[in-house]
């Protein structure tokens, strides 16, 4: 019997963006499938043109191919997303068009949490554009486990349903992305198409470098997004507590109340970004008094996500806004505490039991939200018992996605064999 070579363009998960997060979902995915029997993978990326996808050399990334495909106001640069559709749009061909075409499916998981327009109509049209492509080319799209929404525009609502209306497979990384998937859709709303997933990053494996193993450390993760531009941030996202004032707070406390150093562990670290948690980071450090900081250390040699997982699985207790910071965490069983800018982490919690441990900073005052996370951290040893409980289930449901996502896949390649047979 002949064999059937299966291949996929994977979009949303640029493994080079500083963003350790987006390159988690990167690894995770393809080390999924990879175990599955999906053999190509084209991976969109940032680079120059055709490559290997991000160094080359990271975990399950050594035989994949990334190619360019980038916004920017270089319009007329073939590795221009905007200069793809644009081509599409005439009728004439670029190179992420031709690969989408050898693909048996373009495989999307808009950074995780990017698939609404919160972030911004520039954003919202840079993330929905590969899903349109293929949908135009006729190329089945599956949008691995994201969150969906929220959809302020009456233009991304009606984006949004056509995407979700006409892809192949669709899967919400919690219950509350799965609803907004029924308010949106409807009576188009299809539950074979439409399922119920966990966040790919839970399936990221742990890489432990010597050094790793620590006794009694408290970690934090200080985002740029919120730290480096705070009235912006707090303007965008409408939140009501003062973000500095609550980790300067935490850090007083838990410096002065327990023998627990402090690790400060950046998850975003594009070189010189406006977002950079290292900046962030040392901002925070400066910030303290100067018989505290020296039992403040900040995490700058783990450059992958495997590598920051394996720092944040030997913590004591964890606290952080970034999404898959957290996340790592909690595939962990480390006790975490999410700082909550928006309604996506609460789901993600929800499914590990662990929704009480989110802080809403749209809801709570600054002293309410440091008092909620130095209660956590006070409680963080029954928070640990409770997760390692939940921890094979939420493991057990990433399996199932990864095998419908596989099997998906390899049903497309078997009828695009029969097609051209």
């Amino acid at each position: 019997m002949k064999h059937l070579t299966t291949s996929i363009v994977l979009a949303g998960a640029a493994p080079d963006t500083g963003n350790h997060g987006v390159t988690a979902l990167c690894h995770s995915a393809v080390l999924g499938l990879q175990e599955r029997g999906i053999e190509k993978f084209t991976i969109f990326d940032h680079g120059a043109g055709l490559g290997p996808a991000g160094d080359g050399s990271a975990v399950g990334l050594a035989n994949t191919r990334g190619l360019a495909f980038k916004a920017g106001k270089r319009v007329y640069q073939n590795a221009n997303m905007h200069h793809a559709r644009l081509k599409q749009m005439m009728g004439l061909s670029s190179p992420a068009l031709n690969a989408m075409r050898a693909a048996d499916a373009v495989v999307d998981v808009s950074g995780g949490d990017s698939f609404t327009d919160l972030y911004g109509t520039a954003r919202f049209d840079q993330v929905t554009l590969p899903k349109l492509m293929a949908l135009d080319a006729g190329i089945p799209l599956i949008l691995l486990p994201q969150t969906y929404g929220p959809f302020r525009s009456a233009r991304s609502h009606k984006i949004a349903r056509h995407i979700l209306k006409n892809c192949t497979l669709a899967f919400a990384r919690d219950i509350n992305s799965l609803n907004q998937l029924k308010t949106l859709l409807g009576a188009d709303y299809d539950e074979q198409k439409h399922r119920l997933g966990v966040d790919l990053a839970f399936g990221l494996p742990t890489v432990n470098r010597p050094g790793d193993i620590r006794t009694e450390v408290a970690g934090i993760n200080v985002s740029g997004l919120l730290w480096n531009n705070p009235d912006e941030a707090t303007e965008r996202f409408s939140l009501k507590a003062d973000y500095k004032a609550s980790l300067v707070g935490l850090c007083r406390y838990i410096l002065n109340t327990s023998d627990l150093d402090i690790l400060l562990v950046p998850h975003v670290t594009p070189a010189g970004g406006s977002e950079s948690d290292l900046v962030a980071s040392r901002s925070l450090k400066k910030m303290m008094p100067a018989n505290l900081q020296e039992r403040i250390k900040i995490e700058e040699t783990a450059q992958t996500p495997t590598a920051l997982k394996g720092v944040i699985a030997n913590l004591s207790w964890f606290a952080g806004a970034r999404m898959h910071a957290t996340i790592a965490a909690l595939s962990s069983s480390v006790p975490v505490a999410n700082m909550a800018y928006s309604r996506k982490a609460l789901g993600v919690f929800d499914c590990c039991g662990a929704a009480s441990h989110v802080y809403d900073m749209r809801k709570l005052s600054t002293a309410d939200l440091t008092q909620n996370l130095i209660e956590d951290f006070e409680c963080r040893h029954q928070h640990k018992k409770l997760l390692s409980s939940q921890m094979p289930f939420v493991l057990r449901r990433w399996g199932y996605q990864m095998d419908a996502i596989s099997s998906t896949i390899k049903h497309l390649a078997g009828q695009q064999e029969l097609a051209h047979a």
